[in-house]
């Protein structure tokens, strides 16, 4: 490859881009999205079962050896790119562009399950508002219209807590979701779920269709609002008798659990989700930031702010809980569950409060929000991803408003199929069959492409690069730190992007531990799924995963094909090759007469000595603005 094709990292190419309006706007949204990615159903129970605080060290070694530098490298890769994970993948590696459409893919699908747990909410609230007068929630009394027998009220001397439980669920189920047997009964849908769903779009909507300027605003009021009303509920539950029943329990350490290989999963697995990456969320909202921006300093206030929202969500739900264990003397493992289930159990806590209509709606309106917040980032993802495929030119006739409109009219659709009766049942299968393999081998193809062929395709090319040593220069790092100021930032770069190399053994580890426990009866309890779901469930895992093979073919036989070189060897480099570090020599044929050649001035009074015909290809030309840092 020749020198003079080659594009230095100290030049970047300039196009335009939307901005956060302040800096500010950018942190709030991060700091609203890893709030509402922060786990806290699952946290209390991950606990208990992996050791207290054993499970506490592994979790934080994980989120500042794993996380960190995931980070830094999603929020590095769309400054840098200025676009969404697929345009952004492409210019890192042509070969695995696949994987930008694969997280856009799983951004949708779980965008539909999410926006049916909205729905679900919106019901509870509507049950609660049409009941106001009432001095109890309607599931803490029972009702001819949903209960079954024997059925016990709240109040009642006999009521346990596995009555009161009992009784939030089959609310939930029969006046809710007005629930089948099996999955296979469908079933009808439910008006009050769709009016949900639809809702939940029209929000999401609301929140997008001015871009991230205006996005940024909303922010704001879903990031302080839910805050407010966890603090809210923490002052509560501390305040209450039976506060630390939990917590004791929740804290209690073996530190032998350390030497077990699911507490290590498990704190991957869930620092990972928590700190919503496997979306390729971070390169979407670092698309919207100045190229000079401290990623090393935003990665580290993201993961201090998950950590602290993390506490504080954690000790919240367990006073909660704790209060409700101790008045009813039951035992943890019956409070502590995960998934939407959990929130049902906060509900049963919450009846039990003084003034239970108010409690319930104030734990109702925290997940409302924190729903609602990755609802949106997810889907800016997507919409963003749209933006950079139709491009600058054809914009005019593609207005933001419109692709609005059109993504969440497709996650409105999507999520149809979970407001019917069986609906709940698909989306506990659809979650957890996708849980399996995707954010996983997603986050491992990320890796590679950026660690192994972007950062270590010039050592492996013998290619000449000005400064370039193999060892210790990860050339993603090196990029970002001519473009930061902060001398300590620069310096400590380096050092969290070299475990990049190290890191696609992370979601591999976490494949192969899952699949080696892999059981389709624990997928939906109670004998509830058929065999053949099984067949559905690998096959919506297998569709969202489709764009990266069928990338990877698409890439390789079109340059195999049409690329530059004469082996097929020195075509295939071009499939790896990042585009914006290195002009790609274009096949062309160049006319022998234009208007534009070298040396030449086309008069119009004096015809061609051999007239031809040809394309002045030359004239057209886009000329792509470069500057040097």
């Amino acid at each position: 490859l020749n020198t003079e094709n080659r594009m230095s990292s100290a030049f970047i190419i300039e196009e335009w881009r939307d901005l956060w309006s302040y800096k500010g706007d950018f942190v709030i949204t991060c700091f609203a999205y890893v709030f509402s990615q922060s786990s806290l159903l699952s946290l209390p129970k991950l606990f208990i079962e992996n050791g207290g605080g054993a499970f506490a060290i592994a979790y934080l070694v994980s989120l500042l050896f794993c996380c960190l530098p995931l980070i830094m490298m999603e929020l590095s890769i769309g400054q840098q790119c200025a676009s969404a994970p697929p345009k952004s993948l492409f210019n890192i590696c042509p070969l695995l562009a696949g994987v930008g459409s694969a997280f856009i893919l799983y951004s949708l699908v779980i965008s539909s399950l999410l926006a049916s747990y909205v729905s679900y909410i919106l019901s509870f609230l509507v049950h609660l508002f049409t009941n106001i007068e009432e001095a109890n929630p309607p599931w803490a009394l029972c009702s001819s219209e949903w209960s079954t027998v024997p059925c016990v009220d709240n109040l009642a001397i006999n009521n346990s807590g596995q009555t009161s439980l009992n009784n939030v669920k089959e609310f939930f189920d029969l006046s809710v979701l007005n629930v089948t047997t099996r999955i296979e009964e469908s079933g009808d849908l439910q008006w009050m779920l769709i009016s949900g769903i639809a809702g939940s779009w029209i929000l999401v909507f609301l929140a997008l269709f001015l871009g991230v300027k205006w996005l940024g605003k909303v922010c704001y009021f879903t990031f302080i609002i839910p805050l407010l009303l966890l603090l809210t509920l923490l002052v509560k539950s501390l305040s209450s008798n039976g506060a630390n029943h939990l917590l004791q329990d929740v804290f209690e350490t073996d530190w032998n659990a350390l030497l077990k290989v699911e507490t290590w999963v498990q704190a991957f697995a869930q620092s990972l989700y928590g700190t919503g990456l496997c979306f390729g969320a971070y390169i979407t909202l670092g698309s919207f930031n100045k190229r000079n921006n401290n990623v090393f300093g935003d990665g580290l206030l993201i993961i201090v702010i998950h950590t602290a929202l993390s506490a504080l969500g954690f000790v919240t739900l367990s006073a909660m809980l704790g209060i409700f264990k101790s008045k009813f003397s039951i035992p943890s493992s019956v409070v502590l569950t995960d998934g939407f289930s959990q929130i049902l159990n906060l509900l049963a806590s919450a009846s039990h409060f003084d003034q239970p209509q108010l409690w319930s709606t104030l734990v109702l309106m925290l997940f409302l929000f924190l729903f609602l917040n990755i609802l949106y980032i997810l889907m800016l993802n997507v919409q963003t991803s749209i933006e950079d495929a139709i491009g600058d030119s054809a914009a005019k006739f593609f207005p933001r408003f419109g692709i609005s409109f059109a993504t969440c009219c497709i996650g409105f659709v999507a999520s149809l199929g979970y407001a019917s009766q069986a609906g709940f049942y698909a989306s506990q299968l659809m979650m957890k069959f996708i849980d399996l393999l995707c954010p996983w081998t997603l986050l491992a193809f990320e890796l590679f492409a950026v660690a192994w062929l972007y950062c270590t395709c010039l050592f492996f090319f013998q290619l000449e690069f000005v400064n370039y040593k193999f060892t210790g220069a990860h050339l993603l790092a090196r990029d970002t730190s001519r473009l930061i100021s902060n001398k300590p930032s620069k310096f400590l770069l380096f050092p969290f992007f070299e475990l990049l190399y190290i890191l696609p053994a992370v979601p591999i580890f976490i494949i192969v531990i899952k699949m080696w426990n892999y059981n389709f009866r624990d997928i939906l309890k109670d004998n509830q799924a058929s065999p053949w779901m099984e067949l559905v469930g690998w096959s919506v895992s297998t569709v969202i995963l489709l764009p990266i093979i069928i990338g990877m073919l698409y890439c390789t036989v079109k340059t195999c094909i049409h690329g530059p070189g004469f082996t097929l060897w020195e075509k295939f480099k071009y499939t790896i090759l990042s585009p914006i570090r290195y002009e790609v020599p274009k096949v062309v044929s160049v006319p022998r007469y234009s208007s534009t050649a070298p040396g030449y001035v086309l008069l119009p009074h004096a015809p061609l000595a051999e007239p031809e015909q040809f394309n002045d290809i030359y004239s057209d030309r886009q000329q792509t603005r470069v500057s040097k840092i």
